[in-house]
């Protein structure tokens, strides 16, 4: 008889992925699995726990559950950054990792980021092309448009200007200057300019200076007697008793004060003798000529001009004036009255320069109140010691702020209607409750660190999905959305609804069918963790012409029926049975028990 020997399954590697450290220990006839932590034992195999079906919390907010080989990770979503169990959305315009041209705006949003040419630019934001403008009407410039990387400019012709749009050109003033470049006279043109000179001067050939014309040289200037040159101009002169005749050119003999005024410089006037006679207008005396008038100075004399301080004179006249500190009297022109400035207030008298004769309680400069400590915020000492206090403060030194509609919840105003609150609270008046970290997914914070959740979500902070799915997942699956399942290993499918063809290692045997698992499901007849073993039942009728060969089946071996027929089970019959029936060569024929049906 041949013996049966124990299968060692612990020599297959792949058996209780030994190689995360789990153990696998042989036991006679089978096995079993020590498994670590991320596995547990299933069908004696260690199969990988999927702690993102069985825990959809573990990561929150913007992360995402990967499963390991017995383990998990949280990785955050694209857009966002962090361990994964706290994501928080990454700004790729700061970081540098977008993927912006350099001649376009990056804008950060939750979770992404856009990319915007500038102005003067065209493409998707990942590619901009600098835009000519100069080709469409050239870039609507009145002169000259010249093209530049992401915009343009406009250009006038020479003596001309941009207006202030930037496109127009406008003639240019060459003469708003005084004179331009002109030494007398400029004469603006459109687009130029052209220079030209007083009475007397000519024009240098520069264009731009004007050189003396000497008259005398020429005829001499007509004058009938001397003539002097003069820059721009001449001068006849004549010899006594000749007077210049009105043309200023011909000299003659003066008879009346119709004659140039007889030669007197203010005024004219005939004696009785016929003589011609000069005076002087007020302010002015008479010259060593008798006829030129020379300024009187008033202020040279004791009496000073009648000024009480000082007396400035003038060609034809004098004024007074006051010392420093001092002003003229509106009422007295040749007095000074003393200045105060600041001027005296609350009815005080200015004695003296800066200095005021002030009423008892305003000892201030300029008689002003003292408050000590100062009026604070913009506060007016009204007398001593006492503010008058602006809008939004009150008490003795305007120090206090006033919030006409009072801060809650522990708030303080700092402020004229301005409160500073706690650090559970917001709002004007600290009555807007605070949740930290914030609400998410459109929840509302309702009290301190309380949320409520929109539908779909729940969670402290409304991080969480709801669980909401009408029909049930199916074969372990967990709902892990509105109407979404997360099926386990070996399903898919909208309910998880559909097994995943899987490879057991070792194979199943006899036709058996691998399940999900890693685990066999064994064909009638059969048995064991891969189907390897046949549950045959005994052959109860051998059918022969022979006894002997009846009795010789009987006494000899035994044979075993299976769902596939006598043939399957014929391999196990014992060496010595084969040779007595072939040894006696006659026909036999095995018969299965009928299987009745349950």
């Amino acid at each position: 008889f041949s013996s049966c020997v124990d299968v060692d399954e612990c020599s297959f590697e792949e058996l209780c992925h030994r190689e995360l450290g789990n153990i696998c220990v042989n036991t006679p006839g089978s096995f079993l699995c020590r498994c670590q932590r991320g596995f547990r034992t299933e069908a004696s195999a260690c199969v990988d726990v999927d702690e993102c079906i069985e825990s959809p919390e573990l990561c929150e907010g913007q992360g995402v559950c990967e499963n390991t080989l017995g383990s998990y990770k949280c990785i955050c979503r694209p857009g966002y950054q962090g361990n994964g169990t706290h994501c928080e959305d990454e700004n790729e315009c700061a970081s540098g990792i977008h993927r912006c041209d350099s001649n376009a705006q990056c804008g950060n949003i939750i979770g992404s980021y856009f990319c915007q040419c500038y102005q003067g630019f065209n493409g998707d934001g990942h590619a901009c092309f600098d835009v000519d403008e100069c080709l469409l009407n050239n870039g609507y410039c009145e002169h000259n448009c010249t093209n530049e990387l992401g915009t343009y400019s406009c250009q006038c012709a020479a003596g001309y200007q941009l207006d202030q749009g930037g496109h127009n050109c406008t003639d240019v003033d060459e003469c708003s200057a005084p004179n331009g470049t002109c030494q007398h006279i400029c004469v603006n043109t459109i687009g130029s300019f052209r220079c030209s000179c007083k009475p007397g001067y000519q024009l240098h050939i520069d264009g731009r200076t004007c050189v003396d014309v000497d008259e005398c040289k020429l005829q001499n200037g007509g004058c009938s007697h001397a003539c002097t040159n003069s820059p721009g101009g001449f001068t006849c002169h004549c010899p006594r008793p000749l007077l210049l005749d009105t043309d200023n050119l011909t000299c003659t003999n003066a008879t009346s004060c119709l004659l140039r005024n007889g030669g007197c410089n203010h005024v004219c006037s005939l004696r009785a003798e016929g003589d011609i006679q000069c005076s002087c207008r007020a302010g002015w005396k008479l010259g060593d000529d008798l006829k030129s008038c020379i300024d009187a100075n008033e202020c040279g004399d004791f009496t000073n001009g009648g000024c009480e301080q000082l007396c400035v004179n003038h060609p034809g006249g004098f004024n007074c004036t006051c010392k420093e500190g001092y002003d003229v009297r509106a009422d007295d022109p040749t007095r000074c009255r003393p200045v105060c400035d600041p001027p005296c207030q609350n009815y005080g008298v200015c004695v003296g320069p800066n200095s005021c004769d002030c009423p008892p309680g305003y000892p201030g400069v300029g008689c002003s109140a003292i408050c000590s400590p100062p009026c604070a915020h913009g506060g007016t000492c009204m007398r001593w010691n006492m503010c008058l206090c602006p809008s939004g403060w009150t008490g003795e030194g305007c120090h206090t702020a006033v919030c006409e509609l009072p801060c809650a919840n522990g708030g303080r105003c700092v402020g004229p209607g301005t409160c500073q609150c706690s650090s559970d609270y917001t709002g004007p008046q600290c009555l807007l409750p605070l949740c930290t970290p914030a609400c998410q997914n459109g929840g509302r914070c309702v009290d301190v660190n309380k949320c409520t959740c929109v539908a779909g979500w729940q969670g402290a902070r409304c991080q969480i999905e709801s669980i909401q799915c009408q029909k049930p997942c199916r074969n372990g699956g967990v709902c892990v959305g509105l109407n979404r399942c997360r099926c386990a290993k070996g399903f898919t499918g909208g309910l998880c609804e559909t097994a995943v063809t899987t490879r057991c290692v070792p194979p199943c045997q006899h036709g058996a069918t691998c399940s999900p698992h890693n685990t066999c499901t064994c064909p009638e007849g059969t048995a064991g963790l891969r189907c390897e073993r046949l549950t045959c039942p005994v052959v109860t009728t051998v059918v022969s012409t022979a006894r002997a060969v009846r009795k010789a089946v009987r006494e000899s071996y035994v044979d075993r029926c299976g769902p596939l027929g006598v043939q399957l089970c014929t391999k196990y019959r014992m060496n010595q049975a084969r040779v007595y029936l072939q040894a006696y060569r006659v026909g036999y024929k095995l018969q299965c028990p009928v299987k009745k049906n349950t």
